[in-house]
């Protein structure tokens, strides 16, 4: 387990430098930045527009952070030739790949840790200065009548400046635990989302321990669009049998067809049982607080994510034990 987290923590190292990782932080946070703005074309519900767009960039730039970075990982220590060096040492081959599998995955939950720290402290910001409580701030009520105070525009100004720490303090610590109605069951989304990553993170790794960069981001790309859409070439899948009259019915192209939608789908992993994002924004009130949507988590989705990533693993490491670097 040492020489693990060993190769883990030197191949986090190694990430961290990588140009193409701040660009696309940097991208990512823009987008959620920007999301305050965009919100305000939105008729109604702006919020949901701003959780929406942050959720879903968290999940999408942690997707290209598994992509760009973890193609390479092993591909270059194969070009560079210090697989020879790693090889040659007291390290298995597994223990080389799960290293690598880990570090990555600790560089991209990083990376995800930064963009919800800004996105929980945008909608904790914008929350803190809406509109509402600013008019109780400088034209407070009494007794029935609004009373501008004096200095309101100075205190204005100084209401912002300290709304902007408060909240990112309140980001901060929502990570351990803490919310409030604006951010109610966010991290379930966001850890559910962590998990989905992890398996297209097994799989970018797996498809480098056989394939070039190209085609290892061209697989993990596919493999990431079609786990999104398992339920719909489900249900595409049973429309064919359907309009022909029973599966038994099948001509032509649609048998085809409905064996191609039907093994894809049972060989990608369902990525949208991990994606809780409707959920969180649209879905059905929590019984208990009343006001705020509830994510419920299945241990069954846990573990069969978990599952997932422990079945790529072992075929990665598989292959990459049989690979010879001659």
């Amino acid at each position: 387990m040492g020489k693990v987290l060993a190769i883990a923590l030197n191949t986090f190292k190694e990430a961290v430098r990588n140009k193409v990782l701040y660009f696309l932080l940097i991208f990512a946070l823009l987008i959620m930045g920007f999301s305050t703005f965009i919100s305000d074309l939105s008729i109604a519900a702006p919020e949901k527009l701003i959780k929406d767009l942050g959720l879903a960039s968290i999940d999408f730039f942690g997707f290209l952070i598994a992509v760009f970075v973890g193609i390479y990982l092993i591909y270059n220590e194969i070009e560079r030739k210090t697989i020879y060096t790693i090889v040659s040492k007291p390290i298995d081959r597994h223990q080389f790949v799960l290293g690598k599998y880990f570090g990555l995955l600790i560089t991209i939950y990083v990376n995800m840790a930064i963009m919800s720290v800004f996105f929980f402290a945008v909608l904790y910001f914008r929350d803190a200065t809406s509109q509402d409580k600013i008019m109780d701030l400088i034209n407070p009520e009494v007794n029935g009548v609004r009373q501008p105070v004096e200095n309101a525009e100075s205190l204005y100004y100084w209401y912002h400046f300290k709304m902007f720490f408060i909240a990112c303090g309140k980001a901060v610590v929502t990570l351990f635990g803490y919310s409030e109605p604006i951010t109610f069951h966010l991290m379930r989304v966001i850890g559910m989302s962590a998990l989905g990553l992890a398996i297209i993170t097994a799989f970018a790794i797996l498809y480098s321990t056989f394939s070039t960069p190209t085609l290892s981001a061209v697989f993990t790309f596919l493999t990431f669009v079609v786990g999104n859409l398992c339920e719909d070439l489900l249900r595409y899948a049973e429309r064919l049998a359907r309009n022909a009259g029973g599966l038994q019915n099948l001509s032509g192209p649609d048998v085809l067809k409905y064996w191609f939608v039907t093994i894809a789908m049972h060989i990608t992993p369902n990525l949208a049982l991990f994606n809780k994002r409707s959920e969180a924004i649209y879905d059905k009130w929590d019984v208990m607080a009343q006001t705020e949507r509830f994510v419920a988590i299945d241990p069954v989705q846990v573990a069969y994510g978990l599952v997932y990533v422990g079945g790529v693993l072992c075929l990665s490491c598989l292959i990459f034990n049989r690979r010879n670097f001659k």
